[in-house]
């Protein structure tokens, strides 16, 4: 096998319009630590795979489709090869149209496109036989935000109790005469410990930094299936997230990396005499969409997320009806026949992370979401008849025709099992 890692600054240089969160009003003030993109590249003996992960929130499905392109047509690879993940950082500039606050910065997002092409060529030419290894702490670092309400509801508080995937999964890549060349941690947990209008990467970064420290490689981070998983600086269950400081955020940083060089004493090499990856593209279906009446009188309230939803809506509506499925790709790298990582589009809630790994296996499974295009949540099964935000509401802000239907987990799930089953 071969394998290279390269790294680079994705920090932007001007100020820009941030996305995340719908309170903003105008362009970043500076910095609180630096952006970084990075990429691995692994080629076995008839497949190579390409996995890119950047301090970004995360990408529609065109400009997804745009890098991929673009990164093709500079390394040879195919766009099956290559899988586009992020950290989904909240404090990041705002790449792609959603219903939020803000422009959209293309001048940036041209950039950022250069700046991964020049990470996957980096990757590429400085590869080299090497080899993988997967080593698996846990951290508690996240907490579930999905809190009963006791009335059939859901609150949007701690929810200590709830579904949450604590592992924390880290692949090393070694070259020749087995040196460190970098990582890969995943972890389930939404990157939301702060807002404002610093850029920065939050616990991501800090992790990531503290680990390039302890190791002397560089270190990359994508984020798991979290769609309700948020970030706990510790205390006694409340109706609120505490808000942390840099320095407070700064430290669960390096306790989550000695979390991860705690689970590297159980290192176990990933054996790739044989690697394969492609992906599959599925439909995920709509529950009921709202009539024309519903939009108008919706875009005649006084709710202004709700007005812009319901104006874009019936504009959609002028050139025929509003689509019943939302497009949705799954993507696997499968080392042998035995380990395998799977990638996800959109905000993916933690059950159904663990439903993936408890079919396919526990033990030798990843899962990645966040993963090109970030279509909207995607609830699981369990959380459709509770509602809430992830439910019922988030579609809004992602320029969706309506809530999913509660099939959506199973879909996903056969999906991926017949992916992993055609991989080997």
């Amino acid at each position: 096998m071969k394998v290279g890692v390269a790294q680079i600054d994705i920090t932007p240089q001007v100020p820009v319009w941030m996305t995340g969160y719908a309170n903003r009003d105008h362009k970043s003030e500076g910095a609180y630590a630096p952006l970084n993109a990075g990429a691995v590249y692994l080629q076995g003996a008839s497949d190579g795979a390409l996995i890119l992960t950047a301090d970004v929130i995360g990408y529609t499905a065109p400009y997804d489709a745009e890098v991929r392109q673009a990164i093709a047509d500079v390394t040879g690879l195919l766009p099956r090869q290559i899988v586009l993940t992020a950290t989904h950082t909240h404090c990041a500039p705002f790449l792609s149209q959603w219903n939020m606050p803000g422009e959209v910065e293309l001048e940036y997002a041209a950039w950022l496109l250069e700046r991964f092409q020049m990470a996957a060529m980096q990757a590429i030419s400085q590869a080299t036989s090497g080899r993988v290894g997967h080593s698996r702490g846990q951290s508690t670092f996240g907490v579930n935000r999905r809190r009963p309400d006791g009335k059939g509801g859901i609150l949007f508080a701690p929810h200590p109790e709830g579904p949450i995937d604590r592992d924390l999964d880290t692949l090393w890549f070694y070259g020749e005469s087995d040196v460190l060349l970098g990582s890969l941690t995943i972890y389930a947990c939404h990157p939301t410990s702060v807002g404002g209008y610093n850029i920065g990467p939050d616990y991501p970064g800090f992790l990531c930094r503290q680990l390039e420290a302890d190791t002397a490689a560089p270190a990359l981070f994508s984020t798991g299936c979290a769609g309700d998983v948020r970030p706990w600086f510790g205390g006694q269950p409340a109706d609120e997230f505490p808000q942390p400081g840099l320095e407070e955020l700064e430290a669960a940083g390096v306790t989550m990396a000695g979390e991860v060089i705690a689970g590297r004493s159980t290192e176990q090499a990933v054996e790739a005499q044989t690697l394969a990856v492609d992906h599959v593209f599925h439909g995920l279906p709509y529950d009921q969409r709202m009539n024309d009446e519903q939009l108008r009188a919706t875009a005649a309230g006084e709710d202004p997320w709700l007005k812009a939803w319901a104006d874009l809506m019936l504009s959609q509506r002028e050139s025929g009806d509003l689509a019943s499925h939302c497009p949705h790709e799954i993507q696997a790298i499968k080392f042998n026949d035995d380990f395998q990582i799977v990638f996800l589009g959109g905000e993916v809630l933690s059950e159904i992370g663990l439903h993936i790994k408890q079919v396919l296996d526990p033990a030798t499974t990843i899962t990645v979401a966040y993963a090109n295009g970030l279509i909207a949540y995607v609830p699981s099964a369990n959380a459709h008849p509770l509602g809430g935000y992830e439910v019922d509401g988030s579609h809004h802000y992602f320029r969706r025709p309506a809530r999913f239907t509660a099939e959506i987990e199973s879909l996903i799930v056969t999906q991926i099992q017949a992916l992993c089953q055609r991989l080997g």
